[in-house]
């Protein structure tokens, strides 16, 4: 079956989704005034048959017919003005042209690793209006001009392509399907919390009375729940028909990014968009976001621009190439709208090479294209991140990484800390140290969180469990004591975990001073002169957190 044909089978399923809701409720209303009409007296019988009859149409009528849909694009993002960037318009301008189609009247710059053309439409799709241009930063951030050209121009190229003529109308019969079948299954599930609730209350009363409760079933969600697997039947056809017209469509797109970028750069920005997706989760979840409960973030434009430091650090960006050259090898549901990146990149790698069109195709950091990007990029800061982030702490780098980390060993010792000051002791490892050489290191260890197997321990496999308590316990101070002020630092690293730096020799020395310690005969004296070397022997007491 041709593509342009596909979708206008699509069409026509589109069309029978609504004549299939409208089937169910004509179907309903005339199957009631049958009843009316040959039955010759009333009964009681009848009354359930139409509060059931409405109980299937309410829903089908509220979903599907009177609930306005979801706005299809996002509206995200930073607005980027022509006047203000000049170089990029110029770039989308050029493209645009090229292609033969009608350019976006507005650009946005969003966080997500994504590039995307969005349109308003009217009457499913069948009526045109404004286009908009998103560009994630993360794109700008790691692709080249030529890679960015590439992405771009297989986004238009989606409009110039022939059997695109009634994508929009797949498309909005996709999410026309998704968000009625979404929304049965939404109230069917809060109908089935409501059963519950009931259940529980009534079985609350019961047990209040001294009877015993109910094994009630609060049932799979109703008539709601009925309605959507029906729906999710022809969704699926629906779905299989369409979904292979976008996946023709991508492999259309990628030709025409192959005709104005050229082969290599469209195929090399292929490989590096996945790359891109899995540096900036890794990049926000470790980085970005590292001191969000310590109340830090990076310096304004650093917490999406950051994420250019780590793409930059030699040993990740092998990493990346390495994961660019490594594409999964998935084969495509009947479902998925995009075919695997892979085919995608065979299928480009085996056209032959073209030069693209003249002033495109640029090595240069995508990134050159803004104009003021550190401020663009804190802008972006101020409109996606979350109120609460406006009274976070700005700090660099460095400091972000070390204040965090500091943060957290306060929070690993706080149970230490309190078994010390439960013991009439000070929150110090100098009184941990006077308390180990008095033997008093059992009682220490009575008071600090242990798992159910140490607890139940006797024995030598007791003195093990609680060897290893002390140590960890005593670790946590020690680390504490040389890095509050300073004396030892955790340092930031692209490539790998954060490294604690401890002055002169003492991270050699560490291990077998705490082993030391904490044996069955403690001897102290190693940890306190590696401490007082490091000008640690006076540090003042932390309080316990309550």
């Amino acid at each position: 079956m041709r593509t342009s044909t596909r979708a206008l089978v699509a069409v026509a399923l589109l069309a029978g989704f609504y004549l299939l809701a409208a089937a169910i409720v004509v179907g309903l209303v005339w199957l009631n005034v049958e009843l009316v009409v040959e039955s010759d007296r009333f009964h009681s019988a009848m009354v359930k048959i139409w509060l059931l009859s409405a109980a299937i149409a309410y829903p089908v009528l509220r979903v599907v017919f009177l609930t306005r849909r979801p706005r299809s694009e996002h509206r995200n993002g930073l607005v980027l003005t022509r006047a203000e960037q000049p170089g990029l318009w110029d770039r989308v301008d050029r493209i645009t042209a090229a292609t033969g189609v009608r350019g976006p009247s507005e650009i946005r710059l969003v966080p997500d690793v994504n590039a995307y053309v969005s349109e308003d439409t009217a009457l499913l799709g069948l009526v045109r209006g404004p286009r908009r241009l998103a560009i994630g930063a993360p794109l700008l951030l790691g692709l080249s001009e030529a890679e960015l050209d590439s992405v771009l121009a297989h986004e238009f190229g989606h409009y110039a392509n022939n059997d695109l003529r009634l994508g929009a109308v797949t498309v909005a019969g996709h999410t026309a399907l998704l968000h009625s079948i979404t929304t049965l299954h939404r109230r069917a599930d809060r109908h089935r919390a409501g059963k519950a609730a009931e259940i529980a209350e009534d079985n609350a009363h019961r047990l209040a009375r001294g009877r015993s409760a109910r094994d009630a079933d609060p049932g799979d969600g109703g008539v709601e729940r009925v309605l959507a697997k029906v729906f999710t039947q022809y969704a699926k056809l629906y779905f299989r028909v369409t979904e292979s017209v976008r996946r023709r469509q991508e492999f259309a797109a990628d030709r025409h990014a192959v005709a104005l970028a050229g082969r290599d750069a469209t195929a090399a920005a292929l490989r590096r968009i996945p790359a891109l997706a899995a540096a900036q989760g890794f990049y926000l979840d470790r980085y970005a976001t590292m001191g969000w409960s310590a109340g830090l973030l990076p310096m304004p434009g650093q917490f999406y621009g950051g994420l250019a430091h780590l793409l930059a650090d030699p040993e990740r960006r092998e990493e990346l190439t390495a994961m660019g050259l490594d594409l999964p090898d998935d084969e495509p549901g009947p479902y998925d709208s995009h075919p695997p990146i892979r085919q995608r990149v065979a299928a480009i790698e085996a056209l032959p090479d073209t030069p693209g069109l003249p002033g495109l195709g640029a090595d240069r950091p995508a990134l050159g294209l803004l104009s003021g990007a550190e401020r663009l990029l804190a802008d972006l800061e101020t409109l996606e991140l979350a109120p609460e982030a406006a009274a976070k702490r700005r700090v660099d780098w460095p400091d972000l990484v070390h204040e965090t980390l500091l943060a957290h060993a306060r929070g690993q010792a706080q149970p230490v800390l309190r078994a010390l000051t439960g013991l009439g002791l000070t929150g110090t490892v100098e009184a941990m140290l006077d308390a180990l050489a008095a033997g008093r290191g059992a009682e220490i260890a009575a008071r600090l969180p242990q798992s159910a197997e140490s607890a139940k321990a006797t024995g030598r496999a007791a003195r093990e469990f609680r060897r290893g308590l002390l140590r960890e316990a005593l670790e946590s101070l020690t680390v504490l004591a040389l890095t509050s002020d300073r004396r030892a630092r955790w340092e930031l690293s692209w490539s790998r975990p954060a490294a604690l730096v401890l002055p002169g020799d003492a991270a050699e020395r560490l291990p077998a001073a705490l082993d030391a310690a904490v044996a069955a005969e403690p001897d102290t004296a190693p940890l306190r002169a590696l401490l007082a070397e490091a000008g640690a022997g006076a540090a003042a007491p932390v309080p316990a957190s309550s």
